[in-house]
Formats: structure tokens, C-alpha cells, sequence
């Protein structure tokens, strides 16, 4: 079954400035015949991250409740005990959740959480086993710390491994210090790679420590919570909050500047502009951006055939902002953003999506909603 082509998105009324690549094309939104869902399936409270075990168990964290453990991957969660305490005022919590690409010799996890205080504190990434009976952490290591803020807000706080068995860490840049995202020796507003003890790839862009830090990847971020490698392509893929309006959808690249705050599709909430650019030589360009915001919070691709003609997609949560309360779908072909979907449209806000090994999509609502999979309609 394929989308009817509905109509197309204005595009933002921001000067494009600049001798840089062409501006990036705002998508096509679509209607599609595939009619959804969504079926609730475990009671959670502020969820944040989702990781299906292979026999399709399911951990969750909770921004303020830590780590849960769901048998069977539907039903009643249970707490994980051992999760180091985290900072939960403002956006801090406990944030993604990744398995171990052998998880099923070691049972190794890592999470991603906001460590420290409101007057010091960044995101952090612990390794940990998790025990046999699902009930608690063993031999919890701190693996990474980004450069301390004084705020609680933009921690970013995604995780992904590689087919090289490298992990990245998405962060974001505190919000009030937007411009050191431009400053690749620090971590505010960049991506990171590591290997799975922490220490740093050889062949990272900045691994020398010259022209930035070693475990820094790409920079020029604002806010990235969504983050999803594709294995059969090698590609990493990741969204981004922009300001009021630009949010985005990028390839990764290694030592990328992908432009925040310089150029923008955005502009600042009280209506200001932040910069007249759009476009600079030397800056990535989005695949696609969303004016107004949906506040984009995970992401996955589709590769199961359980929906028809989905399969190769991407899956967008949107959070709030005018366009928000929604879980977007998008066509990637040759390179182009060529569909885009908004289903689910007002009914909640979603913090996270993932494919269960069923082959089901599963969201996770930002609030009090709770965990959904996602079905197709009678």
C-alpha cells in the first residue's frame, strides 16, 4: 500500500545566507492507507527509553524512577534495583537505555543519566550487568561524564552501538551555553563516540586532542534525542530540537559541524531571530527540518513487515510545540526525505520509539500515559 500525496509544508520564512551547500527541502506530508493503533501494554510514569531484550523482555527507564523490567515485554514492570542516583530537576532524569551487542553472553547494559548537581552536573553513561533474574545491576561502572553545566536543561541522552562495537552518545549543549556547541573541544552540543569501556577510538576525528575533544565525534548540535544506527548501511542517523520552529533530521558525519547556533531554521521562543543564516560553507544541512516544532524524541527505522509498505521507514516521537503530540513517519530515498506522516496526530506525546523483536513498533508517551504498541486498525 503506498501514501496519497496530500499537500506540501511551507517553508520557513528565514533568510538563507551564505555560500554553503543548498538549503534543505522540507518534505512532502502525506496520507497514507496503513491505518494504526495504539494499544496499551505497561503502565509507566515520565518514560524516557525503551530496549527490547532479544526473548522479547522489555527494560524501560523512567526519568524519575529509574530502571523497570517487564517480562514478556507487556504487563507489570518491576524496578531494577542499583541505578546510581540521578538529577531529576528541570529536563535531568534517567534517559536511554542500550543493550550490549552481546548481551546475550555478557547481559551488559548501559544507561545514560543526568549526574551531579543543578550547580554541576552533566549527562553520564554507566556499564552494568544486568543480573540473572532481572531484578538488579551488577558491577555498575561509570564509562563516560560530559563537561559539567549549571543547568538542567538540553542533556540529550540517546545511545547507540555501532557495528564496530563503538557506542555513541548523543548530548545536548545546557541551552544557555548554545554557543560552545560550535567549540568541538568541548562536549555541550555534540555527538559522541567511545568504545564500550569508555576509552577513546583510535580513528575518532579528534582522537589527538589538537582541534577537539578526543571523544567527540560531530558538534554543532542543540538537542538530540534521537538517535538510531542502521547496521545493514553502516549510517547513523539522528533528530534534534531546534529552537522555536527547526527542528531536524540528520546523517551523521565524522567531524561534522552540523551548525547550531550559527545557521538555524528556528527562532528564539520569545519570536527573535537567532541568526539570519540557514545555510554556511563548512555546515551539514538537514535531510529535513519541521517549522512549526514537533520536538523530536526517538527514532527508529522499520524492518519488519508487520505494517504494509512501511518497511524502511523512519519513526519520529513528537513531543509538544505546535506540530507536536505525534509520532511522524518518514520516507528516506536516495538520500531525499521524500514522505512525510504525522500519525497519531494530538493524541500523545511520544518520548521514545522502538521495534520489538515481534516486529511491532512501541512508543513511549512523555507524561503519565504510559507504553503503547503500535497495531494495525480492524
Amino acid at each position: 500500500m503506498r501514501p496519497i500525496l496530500a499537500g506540501f509544508v511551507s517553508a520557513v520564512a528565514l533568510a538563507a545566507c551564505g555560500s554553503g551547500s543548498a538549503a534543505a527541502p522540507v518534505a512532502p506530508d502525506v496520507s497514507s492507507d496503513v491505518q494504526v493503533t495504539l494499544t496499551p501494554v505497561v503502565e509507566a510514569e515520565f518514560p524516557w527509553g525503551l530496549a527490547f531484550l532479544p526473548n522479547g523482555d522489555l527494560l524501560f527507564t523512567e526519568k524519575d524512577g529509574g530502571l523497570n523490567y517487564v517480562a514478556g515485554g507487556e504487563g507489570e514492570a518491576t524496578q531494577v534495583t542499583g541505578m546510581p542516583p540521578a538529577l531529576t530537576e528541570g529536563q535531568g532524569g534517567y534517559f536511554g537505555i542500550t543493550l550490549d551487542p552481546d548481551f546475550d553472553s555478557n547481559r551488559l547494559i548501559y544507561v545514560a543519566y543526568a549526574e551531579g548537581t543543578e550547580a554541576d552536573n552533566g549527562t553520564a553513561v554507566i556499564r552494568a550487568r544486568l543480573s540473572d533474574d532481572h531484578a538488579s545491576l551488577e558491577d555498575i561502572t561509570e564509562i563516560f561524564r560530559a563537561d559539567s553545566r549549571d543547568t538542567a536543561y538540553h542533556f540529550g541522552g540517546r545511545l547507540q552501538f555501532a557495528n564496530d562495537g563503538t557506542l555513541f552518545v548523543s548530548l545536548g549543549e545546557g541551552f544557555k551555553y548554545m554557543k560552545d556547541a560550535q567549540d568541538p573541544k568541548i562536549t555541550h552540543g555534540s555527538l559522541i563516540r567511545i568504545n564500550s569501556d569508555g576509552t577513546i577510538p583510535a580513528d575518532n576525528p579528534f582522537a589527538d586532542g589538537v582541534d577537539g575533544n578526543p571523544a567527540v565525534y560531530s558538534y554543532g548540535h542543540r538537542n538530540i534525542q534521537g538517535l538510531y544506527y542502521d547496521r545493514s548501511e553502516g549510517t547513523l542517523y539522528e533528530t534534534e530540537h531546534g529552537p522555536k520552529g527547526g527542528d531536524e533530521f540528520n546523517i551523521i558525519k565524522p567531524g561534522a559541524n552540523y551548525g547550531w547556533p550559527v545557521i538555524t531554521y528556528g527562532v528564539n521562543y520569545d519570536g527573535t531571530i537567532i541568526t539570519e543564516q540557514t545555510e554556511k560553507e563548512g555546515m551539514e544541512q538537514p535531510l529535513t527540518y519541521w517549522v512549526p516544532s514537533i520536538a523530536p524524541s526517538g527514532l527508529t527505522r522499520l524492518t519488519s513487515d508487520v505494517y504494509p509498505g512501511w518497511k524502511g521507514d523512519f519513526f519520529v516521537g513528537g513531543m509538544n510545540g505546535p506540530a507536536g503530540l505525534e509520532l511522524v513517519r518518514l520516507r528516506l530515498e536516495d538520500g531525499k526525505v521524500t514522505e512525510r506522516e504525522n500519525l497519531f496526530k494530538d493524541e500523545y506525546a511520544i518520548r521514545d520509539v522502538v521495534q520489538a523483536p515481534n516486529g511491532h513498533l512501541y512508543v513511549a508517551t512523555k507524561d503519565l500515559d504510559g507504553i503503547f504498541r503500535v497495531d494495525l486498525a480492524d
